[in-house]
């Protein structure tokens, strides 16, 4: 009678074949927990860089919608007018530079303003807090004849810093230093040399530019030590926006006839 070849009997310690031994899988467990410990630093590193950069790129975009709406603000109006305003940073006469700087200003009601007589409240600056030890808003704006910077505004330099123009008077013209405290630029970043390069020859000869710029310091939202190595903290911001200005566009002045006597 036939009977089935019965597979020897094993033990609990002998594995089946080509299957690890206790003693190799003790190994192998032992070898990944070493991988995992060398790897981990590099990938929580990874992670937090990953974040602060996320949150850079977020406070230059927030910096980057200021100035396009600072500057669509500041183009739909007047830079020579000085006459009664209805503005919410400045009651009255209308300061076209303060005003437009206000846009930086923190919304009404946050904690940031000191209460209803604060004039630098009433803006849309949610995201960030002008610290006007280091931060600096510029405007400028220019007059052009046949395609050539013929006079910048305001006088006489040319531009409107606010730093120069608030409450402290210990950091003035900020937008030339770096967060350090370094002088970067003796010049702001856009001015008539940049600007006579930055206008097309084939454009209408006679135009109107301002343009707003913005100078933070950003401070890191970790503060990693290990980011820190590699990264400067705080870092400069700058962003800026051009934008046509119709009140600065030159008009020729009509002719008036002389009146009897005078």
């Amino acid at each position: 009678m036939f009977q089935p070849k019965m597979r020897p009997h094993l033990n609990q310690s002998t594995p089946e074949p080509g299957q690890p031994t206790p003693e190799q899988r003790r190994h192998a467990a032992g070898q990944s927990l070493i991988e995992l410990a060398l790897i981990l630093p590099i990938l929580l590193i990874m992670v937090l860089g990953l974040v602060e950069v996320a949150a850079f790129v977020g406070s230059y975009l927030d910096g980057l919608d200021l100035v396009r709406e600072a500057a669509r603000f500041a183009s739909l109006r007047d830079p020579f007018y000085d006459g009664p305003t209805d503005m919410n940073c400045r009651t009255e006469p209308f300061d076209y530079y303060y005003d437009t700087v206000c846009i930086f200003s923190p919304p009404a009601g946050s904690p940031q303003c000191s209460g209803p007589s604060d004039p630098f409240c009433n803006g849309i600056n949610s995201a960030t807090q002008l610290d006007m030890t280091t931060d600096d808003v510029v405007i400028s704006a220019y007059t052009v004849v046949d395609n050539r910077v013929s006079a910048s505004y305001p006088p006489p330099a040319g531009y409107y810093a606010y730093s120069d123009h608030d409450s402290d008077t210990d950091h003035n013209s900020n937008w030339q230093y770096d967060c350090d405290g370094n002088i970067e630029r003796l010049t702001p970043f856009w001015n008539e040399v940049r600007m006579n390069n930055y206008l097309s020859s084939v454009a209408p000869p006679k135009r109107g530019f301002v343009v707003v710029e913005y100078y933070y310091c950003y401070h890191q939202w970790l503060n990693a030590p290990l980011i820190s190595q590699f990264l400067p903290n705080p870092v400069r911001i700058h962003v800026y926006t051009v934008i046509s200005l119709p009140a600065a566009i030159p008009t020729s002045t009509p002719y008036q006839t002389p009146t009897p006597g005078s």
